[in-house]
């Protein structure tokens, strides 16, 4: 009995996965925006109010974290969705620090593009992506390598059994952005946003758009981009 009750919960559950996972898609089928941070559409879709992110990938956050937590590990979000403007304001930031060092406009990019994403390219903009750590004020700091140690093999064990994968690997063959030990990805939903963020010209996007050291995006730069950056993922995540 209490088997059976498990599977119809579990059936239950993936039921409205599979039904938000349409609704989702159906919005960003009539509002491209919404791929690139630039469209308050994605508002409905989003939940949380020290971060937010869509509905049912909050939701799974929530429960990991809450489970992680009877087992003495801590998770700490650092960074969840992200506007279009919100990406550009670290971009701006970055871009004026490596300038104001002496790097030409072509250096600069490439060292800003070593973790961050050009505006309107970022995973952040969709709701489905998260940096986590397991010490509240930064992702690159821990309290003791022990608490370290055991966050880290937790996340590794047990994140994919609530749907987060982890998107830059340590893969060596991988191309694009360095290793993000901290950002997870939602892979329920994020795998067919990006079916339809490849639908996009971004190219023609961006050059509408006044992003710093846009100089440099031709065509060729942006097909170059997306091929390393954009697809340089980890496999799990098509």
């Amino acid at each position: 009995m209490q088997k059976n009750k498990r599977i119809q919960k579990a059936l239950f559950f993936s039921l409205v996965i599979t039904l938000l996972t349409s609704f989702t898609l159906l919005q960003i089928k009539t509002n491209k925006n919404i791929l690139i941070g630039k469209s308050r559409a994605i508002t409905p879709l989003l939940k949380g109010s020290t971060y937010k992110l869509q509905t049912n990938v909050y939701d799974a956050l929530e429960k990991m974290k809450k489970d992680a937590l009877k087992k003495g590990v801590k998770i700490h979000v650092i960074s969840a969705y992200r506007s279009f403007e919100h990406q550009n304001r670290i971009w701006k930031k970055k871009y004026n620090v490596f300038r104001n060092q002496g790097l030409s406009v072509k250096e600069t990019i490439k060292k800003i593009t070593e973790y961050t994403a050009i505006p309107g390219t970022s995973r952040h903009h969709w709701g489905t992506e998260v940096d986590l750590s397991n010490f509240k004020n930064s992702r690159l700091k821990n309290k003791t390598a022990t608490k370290k140690r055991k966050y880290e093999d937790w996340m590794q064990e047990n994140a994919h059994k609530y749907g987060f994968y982890l998107v830059y690997t340590n893969n060596k063959y991988r191309e694009g952005y360095k290793h993000e030990s901290w950002h997870y990805s939602y892979r329920a939903i994020s795998k067919f946003l990006l079916i339809e963020y490849l639908k996009l010209d971004i190219a023609k996007v961006l050059k509408t758009e006044n992003i710093a050291g846009s100089t440099i995006f031709t065509k060729k730069y942006i097909e170059k981009y997306i091929e390393e950056h954009v697809l340089g993922i980890n496999d799990y995540l098509f």
